[in-house]
């Protein structure tokens, strides 16, 4: 059985009770697949004693080897401590009856782990916090224009990069507020941990964008192989889930590598550059083969060509209609409703309102034309047709008959 509950420095001590009471349940925790997945493994209901106490396994470019880890668990047993599993410098240990508090016969060595380790969390965080910031502002201004009507990616990603920030966010304050409430303490015994990160919900927070995330990059298969759909967002995703991989799977065998600190970071930062380049350059081949190969085919339809064009699960269908012999453009994008027709509509007209050099020729000119909203958008050359749940972007000469029979057809009016 699976539990989610999410492990770090501010809240370990609360899981001892936590894996306590799961024994007498009749569930005894076996792994740590990740700090926010715990596997546990069906057993007779007993009263068990767990401590999680902090080791240090795992520094910035320094780590315990294989031996060292084995040497330390064989220490601990002699104490009855027996290792269930252990995540970075946390460490869960099941006790024998009568077996002593701690392995440490002072708490300063495991005082210093958790300062240290908070520190680097609060570092980590803070610099994730402004990654956040810069991400959320460009992919949720994004969310408030018209891509969402052409790329699922943005319907997805934009609230889970809003929820990532107020996780991080609230992470962020947990760390700094634990460390200010526990900046006097001698032992780990007299911390008081964090209920907000152990709660149920705080996961949740974690879960949820995640989910949407993957949403955000598999979307478009979720869409008819209409021709329609951008596949360039999961491939463009590759470099980063390789580079992660190599690094996760790496890291802790370069930093037990027995070489001064400096070595270490020039392994670790090489393998990242050299990682980075040959996925990119795998990522950007395949992306051009597969445009290649998956050309949308163009279909004449009198004087024009039309193609298929992206959209989005708000989308119907999008079409662009081109004439090089009436120089004309048209793009048609027929929509769920009438309610989100307006409100694409509205999102294409407010952007050109916008415009620095657009916003002077933005005029309304709904009386003279049968639709139910007519723009012109710059300079008698782009106009913006609103028709029930149909949006029409046109580009060429508007004022003539002939067009004006051209876009009766396209809209079948």
């Amino acid at each position: 059985m699976l539990k989610a509950r999410y492990l770090t420095y501010t809240n370990f001590g609360l899981f001892e009770k936590w894996y306590e009471d799961m024994a007498k349940k009749g569930w005894q925790i076996e792994k740590i697949i990740f700090p926010f997945i715990h596997k546990f493994k069906k057993a007779e209901p007993e009263d068990v004693r767990y401590k999680v106490s902090l080791g240090p396994n795992e520094g910035s470019f320094s780590a315990f080897s294989k031996d060292e880890l084995r040497d330390f668990d064989e220490m601990a047993g002699d104490f009855g401590w027996h290792l269930v599993d252990r995540t970075f410098n946390i460490n869960i240990y099941k006790l024998d009856e009568g077996s002593q508090d701690s392995l440490y016969n002072d708490g300063k060595d495991e005082i210093e782990i958790l300062n240290k380790g908070s520190r680097g969390e609060i570092i980590s965080l803070g610099i994730t916090f402004i990654v956040f910031v810069f991400l959320g502002f460009f992919i949720t201004s994004q969310f408030f224009y018209r891509e969402i009507f052409y790329s699922n990616y943005l319907i997805f990603m934009g609230p889970a990069m809003i929820l990532f920030f107020l996780f991080n966010t609230l992470a962020l304050g947990d760390y700094i507020l634990f460390k200010k409430r526990n900046k006097d303490v001698k032992s780990i015994s007299e911390i008081k941990f964090s209920k907000l990160t152990f709660s149920k919900a705080f996961v949740l927070l974690f879960y949820i964008p995640i989910i949407l995330m993957i949403l955000a990059f598999t979307s478009d298969f979720l869409l008819p192989n209409d021709g329609s759909s951008n596949r360039t967002h999961l491939i463009s995703l590759l470099p980063t889930l390789i580079m992660f991989s190599f690094v996760y799977f790496y890291r802790k065998k370069i930093k037990a590598m027995n070489i001064k600190r400096g070595g270490k970071k020039f392994i670790l930062i090489s393998m990242v550059i050299l990682i980075s380049i040959i996925t990119n350059v795998f990522t950007f081949t395949l992306i051009d083969k597969l445009s290649t190969a998956n050309e949308v085919e163009s279909q004449v339809v009198g004087d024009f060509v039309k193609t298929r064009e992206r959209r989005s699960f708000l989308t119907e269908s999008c079409d662009y209609y081109s004439s090089e012999k009436k120089d004309l453009r048209i793009r048609k994008t027929v929509v769920k409703s009438q309610d989100l027709a307006e409100n694409l509509f509205e999102r294409i007209l407010k952007n050109s309102m916008k415009h620095p050099y657009r916003a002077e020729f933005v005029k309304d000119i709904s009386e003279d034309y049968p639709y139910d909203k007519t723009y012109i958008l710059s300079g008698e050359e782009d106009y913006l047709i609103l028709y029930k749940n149909v949006v029409l972007e046109v580009n060429g000469n508007f004022q003539d008959e002939k067009v004006q029979e051209d876009i009766a057809k396209i809209l079948e009016v």
